[in-house]
């Protein structure tokens, strides 16, 4: 199905949803409504997410309910007074995944030499399953915007079964629940898509992103004129720590001078980055120039082989990448004019955490990967720390737009001492093995259909 088809079939689902009422298996889940609740006369009585995993709270490589209660959705609704409760139940609902995960969690291995993998974790299961009405948080990972009011792919991620649970689309689920806030977080991943299998998203997803926002505002405002949206901005994804961790450079062992990584189509050249993904094969020698040193594994060296192409972004589909993002957030940039709506600046966020990290107490917090304390293990997500400080950007949005006086989240009470949710910057480390997260990203983040 082509982007034009696509997003005419979305049009027709989300009109048919809101106009029409649900119908079908949607017509299960019964529409609930939470305890009036105000904040300097805004009605935040029931909020809903809908979004990508980053709404759903996962963290390297999974979703699992320690770190779910910790999704940036769950602070929000913690903020707001709401119940959120390791089994997915309170008055603001999740579906919660018990340990080790689904899918299993990356963890640390070793140190010296370090060594990331989910070997020997078992897999987790869903503890709140059979609620009978919709989840207040319908993040999904692997979701794409028209997942919204398209259901057509939900049978392909395995995520819309646990979350979305043939119950019809999302965007009818949420409006199910009459929410007086929703956030509203999609982009994310038309971006990282194609970037972490090392090429750029097409020239057409900014403008297919435009036509997707006006169906779901446009749908949520026709069907609960009152609701809020805070509609959530796309980062520079290129400058998370799956593309930032290992140099296009290296030095020649002799002469200390630089000597570029060597790809498939050519010596990488400044701008071009290495993924994340790419750690195993450079600690074998693939990628190092003859001559050059290994930094991942010194005792290697080179093995004479370039690096394959999906494990390098080339600088033109950098500026490529930027372009299609400056574009997205132009258009939440014009629909936050609406006076129903509030911009939560996700991608200014991310590029002051990049240029100057974030300063908690005595601890400088960075974008750098494990040792920078903001990101978790699969390079691409936050850790709880991370999503502490999106609720917050979130809070400050909604309180700068509406008027009310959310309280924010205390940051300090997530940046513990641990690689899975939080660590003080220092020494940088390049892992010599990240197990399993080529394929996991390949299944998290499809290419645009």
């Amino acid at each position: 199905m082509n982007t034009s088809m696509r997003i005419k079939l979305a049009v027709v689902l989300a009109l048919a949803a809101v106009l029409g009422g649900c119908s079908g298996p949607c017509s299960k889940i019964e529409p609930i409504n939470g305890p009036t609740l105000s904040a300097n006369g805004v009605d935040l009585s029931t909020y809903v997410a809908v979004g990508t995993s980053l709404s759903s709270g996962f963290e390297s490589g999974g979703i699992v309910d320690r770190h779910q209660v910790h999704s940036f959705p769950a602070l929000f609704a913690t903020q707001l007074g709401k119940a959120v409760q390791i089994n997915g139940q309170g008055t603001f609902t999740q579906p919660t995944v018990s340990a080790d995960g689904l899918d299993t969690l990356l963890e640390i291995k070793s140190y010296s030499p370090l060594i990331i993998s989910r070997s020997g974790r078992n897999a987790g299961v869903p503890t709140n399953f059979t609620q009978n009405f919709p989840y207040h948080n319908l993040g999904v990972p692997g979701a794409l915007f028209t997942n919204l009011v398209d259901s057509t792919f939900y049978p392909l991620n395995p995520f819309f079964g646990l979350i979305q649970r043939g119950h019809g689309t999302i965007l009818a689920q949420a409006l199910s629940l009459a929410p007086s806030i929703i956030s509203l977080e999609y982009g994310a991943n038309e971006v990282l898509g194609p970037t972490t299998q090392g090429s750029a998203p097409g020239a057409s997803t900014g403008t297919a992103y435009a036509q997707l926002m006006t169906v779901a505002l446009n749908s949520i405002h026709t069907a609960l004129p009152g609701t809020k949206v805070a509609v959530f901005n796309v980062p520079d994804v290129t400058s998370i720590p799956f593309f930032s961790t290992f140099p296009a450079f290296t030095v020649s062992t002799t002469t200390g001078a630089p000597l570029p990584l060597v790809g498939e189509a050519g010596p990488l050249q400044l701008g071009d980055l290495v993924l994340l993904t790419a750690a195993n094969a450079i600690a074998t020698g693939t990628g190092i120039p003859p001559g050059g040193y290994n930094y991942v594994n010194p005792a290697a060296g080179s093995n004479g082989q370039p690096l394959p192409e999906f494990l390098i972004l080339r600088l033109s589909a950098v500026a490529d990448t930027r372009t299609e993002i400056t574009k997205m957030n132009a258009v939440v940039d014009s629909v936050a004019l609406r006076p129903f709506v509030t911009r939560v600046d996700l991608a200014g966020l991310l590029a002051d955490i990049s240029a100057n990290g974030v300063q908690i107490g005595t601890n400088l917090y960075t974008a750098a990967f494990i040792t920078g304390g903001l990101f978790s293990l699969d390079g691409v997500h936050p850790n709880d720390l991370g999503y502490a400080l999106i609720a917050n950007r979130m809070i400050d949005a909604v309180n700068a737009r509406f008027g009310s006086a959310i309280p924010p989240v205390n940051p300090s009470q997530y940046a513990s001492a641990s690689a899975s949710r939080a660590q003080p910057a220092g020494p940088s480390r390049y892992p010599l093995e990240v197990d399993g997260l080529q394929q996991a990203l390949a299944k998290l983040y499809p290419r645009p259909r």
